[in-house]
């Protein structure tokens, strides 16, 4: 662990002086781009930016996404609670993916090109590139792909918005060729922080992406659709807890190493859980909601915290905002040293159920739907013994919520977005991929004055506004092409 923590430092230091630069030409130009700097060490800041640092991850993920899919609730940004705009918070992913992740795996993808390297290594750069991108566009849809982050490789500092449907059938492309470079062994050592050298974990990881986005545009391209998902089933999916993709962090020695949420929770005391997740789970008597909540509080009778409202608005009904009496996180799965679940077998189970419910394979839908209920009653237990739930009190879950053949895509797509509790990029997605679950427009309360969406919950995060003065045509063009940038224009496959 001292030998993890010392690279590590050496690579935060090394590159984080660069994360926030201003300008496009900045954004273009690499800053881990050196010849004195192994390719290890870059895939191990590639790994830790792709699980996300705290600026990011609280500014988009947690107050826009989190808030969106009425996980998690924060009272002094309910701006994705009433469906208001603060564009610092909405930009933020995008723009330290341009700064920092994408220029990161484009630079080592060339570098490893230069070296020969057209094998291991090779391969999950590639995986990994799919999967930073397919959060960016998923959230935010057209944007610079092909030609984004290689400013310092041909001066290209204003790269076109591709469109997300050209952008989908190259990252699948990406995958199937990244997981046939993979071979029986990797050079990566201590900076796999996420496999630790198994790549056969590496290879079903590949598959269960290609499955991921291929489920994601069954809406709006139906045959592809089909063909990605027999191509990454015959691959081999993950089939166990066992193959999540576990982002290793460490308690130091920058806060980048942390776990992003960790780092985020101490900070932001006003942070609580969700009603709307709370009622959800009390009403089934689901064991989690005592992992998920903060087992020493009064949860049971203080519940979640509700959404659509501002401080005026709970002043008005009498609650102490002071105080805001509500359950808050478990502390005890908010610790900075616990991994980042980057995607879980939960949710590649969920996904092959749902598959086999639409074609009508209820049985292999029914397997797969226990199988997924199963790992995602116990992926806290992956890390933390502590947190595993005994086998009696699932079946017994599983008894009270069964498979229903008539209900599946609403009894998957609930699941889900519970199995998807700290992926809330992932959980946002596939609400609006599936309409489930059937969340109701702040949380049920009515139509905030300030909302900005005529009452419908909001469909993408917006770009930097600023792109429209830095990269003015390229801006103007994806424009006209896919919608206004706002929080109601639909990405390319947002047709539920």
């Amino acid at each position: 662990m001292k030998k993890l923590n010392i690279l590590l430092l050496t690579i935060s230091f090394a590159l984080l002086s660069c994360e926030y630069d201003e300008g496009f030409e900045e954004m273009n130009v690499d800053p881990t781009a050196s010849t004195s700097l192994d390719v290890n060490q870059k895939f191990a800041y590639l790994f830790l930016k792709s699980a996300n640092d705290e600026y990011e991850y609280s500014y988009t993920e947690i107050l826009c996404a989190g808030q969106l899919v009425q996980h998690v609730m924060h009272q002094t940004f309910p701006q994705s609670s009433i469906f208001s705009l603060r564009e610092d918070l909405l930009t933020a992913s995008w723009d330290v993916a341009y700064v920092t992740t994408i220029k990161t795996v484009v630079d080592i993808i060339d570098q490893l090109e230069k070296e020969g390297n057209t094998g291991t290594e090779m391969g999950i750069a590639r995986i990994m590139k799919a999967y930073v991108f397919h959060k960016i566009v998923d959230a935010y849809g057209d944007t610079p792909y092909f030609n984004a982050g290689k400013g310092y490789l041909d001066s290209n500092f204003r790269p076109v918005y591709d469109d997300a449907q050209l952008i989908y059938m190259d990252m699948l492309k990406e995958l199937e060729e990244g997981v046939a470079q993979i071979g029986g062994s990797t050079t990566l050592g201590n900076s796999d922080l996420i496999f630790g050298g198994d790549t056969t974990k590496w290879k079903k990881f590949g598959n269960s992406l290609m499955l991921r986005l291929a489920m994601r545009i069954k809406n709006v391209d139906s045959e592809n659709s089909s063909t990605w998902v027999a191509k990454a089933i015959a691959g081999g999916v993950m089939s166990s807890s066992a193959d999540t993709a576990l982002m290793v962090h460490t308690d130091g020695p920058t806060d980048l190493n942390k776990n992003a949420w960790g780092v985020y929770y101490p900070r932001y005391v006003r942070a609580r859980l969700g009603k709307t997740i709370y009622d959800w789970l009390a009403v089934r008597s689901d064991p989690r909601l005592t992992i998920i909540a903060n087992p020493e509080e009064p949860m049971f009778s203080a519940g979640g915290n509700p959404y659509g409202l501002n401080d005026e608005d709970l002043s008005a009904q009498g609650i102490d905002v002071g105080t805001l009496p509500y359950a808050r996180v478990n502390p005890a799965i908010s610790r900075v040293d616990q991994p980042r679940m980057l995607l879980t077998y939960a949710q590649t189970a969920f996904v092959l159920a749902e598959h086999y419910g639409a074609n009508g394979d209820h049985a292999s839908a029914e397997t797969n739907y226990n199988e997924g209920v199963t790992s995602a009653m116990n992926q806290w237990a992956l890390w933390d013994p502590s947190f595993a739930l005994s086998a009696a009190d699932i079946s017994e879950y599983l008894t009270a919520n069964p498979y229903d053949s008539a209900n599946y895509d609403e009894l998957i797509g609930d699941q889900f977005w519970v199995a998807s509790f700290f992926d809330w990029f992932e959980a946002f997605a596939n609400f609006r991929r599936t309409g489930f679950p059937a969340l109701q427009p702040f949380g049920g309360n009515p139509a905030h004055p300030e909302n900005l969406t005529n009452g419908t919950i909001p469909r993408r995060m917006i770009y930097n506004p600023n792109e429209a003065n830095i990269n003015p045509e390229n801006f103007d063009a994806m424009i006209t092409s896919q919608g206004p940038n706002n929080r109601t224009t639909r990405v390319w496959w947002d047709v539920n």
